[in-house]
């Protein structure tokens, strides 16, 4: 409590301090403060990319942010990932390589886009299955406004 007081009270310098100091790009968040690397020259991981498995990951990341707003902490089964992907491909198939569209590639494709989305830290994988870290949140889709 007493950090995240002087967190809050102080992020503006924090954030231009350690932007100078770094060189990335400093974002103030309700969550506090992130540091953004614009330039993507700390990772050889990016999100979001281009192809099929880069696609999966995006509609699996945003899944997993949609429901992990619904249900925080909710542990998802990679049977569970697939069967997602396998009814997206009824949408979005069509963007996607062949041998992607073929019956049971679903599984691989979760598969990728789990392992994408752990190397970036956006997901824990559990021995009971994935869940999604705050950070994964950025990429759930909003609710238009009325």
């Amino acid at each position: 409590p007493e950090e995240r007081e002087y967190l809050v009270s102080q992020r503006g310098p924090l954030a231009h301090r350690l932007a100078q100091a770094t060189g990335l790009t400093a974002e103030l968040r309700a969550e506090g403060l992130a540091l953004v690397d614009a330039d993507g020259e700390l990772s050889d991981k990016h999100l979001p990319a281009v192809g099929t498995e880069a696609h999966a990951t995006l509609l699996v990341a945003e899944h997993l942010a949609r429901t992990a707003r619904a249900t925080p902490g909710r542990i998802h089964s990679l049977h569970e990932l697939a069967g997602y992907l396998r009814n997206a491909a009824d949408r979005y198939g069509r963007f996607w390589r062949k041998d992607a569209r073929e019956a049971g590639a679903e599984v691989a494709l979760a598969m990728e886009a789990v392992s994408r989305l752990e190397a970036l830290r956006l997901v824990r994988c559990l021995e009971q299955g994935v869940q999604a870290r705050p950070a994964l949140h950025r990429y759930a889709i909003a609710e238009p406004l009325s």
